[in-house]
């Protein structure tokens, strides 16, 4: 039997790729239904045993009257990036902004000079001036300087509107001293978030990855300065829009992105808005970390929270000890450096010896530090 195809003149048959968000679906459906505030805590959850923030869901789904809060300290301080098979509905509230400043005590400002926490991703703030220790500028990017009496405002880090790689928003900077007890600390950076469905994604409530505002100064001291904005990525076929998105609250400020076919925006979208065609930007790999593992000799909590009300650890002796410091995917021969903010002492910063080991795992021990009795808030970084 002859089987003959006929065609249209001037017409070819086309093959479309069905877009697909990746999600392997192994964590399975998200799904908060009951109205009230909640913490996305993967270790709680029993989610992302790889660290990564990379989620795998069948389907996500945000009711309304639910807020579910993603700070940074329990996010490994990494953006989040949710793939949902099927399709993504967020009627409540997803919070990834960065702390307002904290508000300087007039009795003892010392107690409440710390970095604010940013959003999952994003960069703390500086903290304000107090007695012989200066103000100190932003984390980030493009961090807030205190060139000026008040500091500036956090800026945006990687000024792409690709939103490749993911990050969030850079800190402002500490407020100077000026004729003051104490300047105020700033405000810290929103988180990043990419959300990619392979059905939709419909926003009826509210997305903030607002950064923080500066802090109040005592005494006639200057302000802390705002923090960036950060990163919010909507990735689907569809999707649909009547709520807020929000990643405002800095100068520059953050980056909303819509990357679909058919886009019904409507509500409020809050600055840096672009939308492009689909598509699905590569995973994260070898994210880099660096991280304390021990102080003199005691380990770190699995959790670290850099909180002055709850301290990670607790030293008994005036002496200087040993902090040991481990780091992934980080250039061997980095050297890091903790810069130590003090309730009642001067800030300080220690250059640690370089990282060796291997890209995947390298560590260093930093030897001779000496915290200053009272609560002392440590930063630790590593640039390359």
């Amino acid at each position: 039997m002859l089987w003959a195809l006929a065609m249209a003149p001037g017409l070819a048959p086309a093959l479309h790729a069905q877009f697909t968000s990746g999600s392997t679906g192994s964590d399975g459906a998200l799904s908060y239904t009951t109205a009230g505030t909640y913490t996305f805590d993967p270790q709680l959850l029993g989610l992302d045993p790889a660290g990564d923030n990379v989620f795998n869901f069948t389907t996500i789904n945000i009711a309304a009257g639910v807020t579910l809060n993603m700070p940074a300290d329990v996010l490994r301080n990494r953006a989040v990036i949710w793939l949902a098979q099927g399709a993504v509905t967020i009627a409540g509230t997803l919070n990834l902004a960065g702390a307002n400043g904290a508000a300087m005590s007039s009795v003892n400002p010392g107690q409440t000079r710390y970095p604010a926490m940013p959003g999952p991703g994003g960069f703390p703030g500086g903290v304000g001036a107090y007695l012989t220790s200066p103000a100190t500028n932003g984390d980030g990017f493009s961090g807030g300087t205190t060139t000026t009496n008040n500091g500036n405002q956090g800026g945006y880090g990687y000024n792409s509107n690709q939103l490749v790689p993911l990050v969030g928003g850079s800190g402002g900077a500490g407020g100077q001293l000026g004729t003051g007890v104490a300047g105020g600390n700033g405000g810290a950076g929103g988180g990043a978030i990419r959300i990619v469905s392979t059905v939709s994604i419909t926003v009826s409530g509210i997305i903030y990855a607002q950064g923080g505002l500066g802090g109040f100064g005592v005494s006639n001291a200057y302000n802390g300065a705002n923090g960036s904005g950060g990163a919010i990525h909507l990735v689907a076929p569809t999707i649909t829009t009547n709520g807020l998105v929000d990643a405002n609250n800095g100068s520059p400020t953050g980056v909303v992105r819509f990357s679909g076919t058919t886009l019904n925006i409507a509500g409020q979208v809050t600055v840096g808005f672009v939308s492009g065609p689909l598509y699905n930007p590569p995973l994260p790999s070898g994210v880099p970390q660096v991280k304390v593992t021990s102080v003199n000799g005691t380990n770190a909590p699995s959790d670290i929270t850099g909180s002055a009300l709850a301290p990670d650890f607790t030293i008994s002796t005036p002496s200087a000890v040993t902090v040991a410091i481990a780091a992934q995917y980080v250039p061997v021969g980095t050297v890091v450096t903790l810069h130590l903010s003090s309730e009642q002492g001067n800030d300080a910063t220690v250059t640690c010896p370089a990282l060796a080991g291997t890209l995947a795992s390298s560590t260093a021990s930093c030897t001779g530090v000496t915290f200053p009795q009272g609560v002392t808030i440590t930063d630790i970084k590593a640039v390359w």
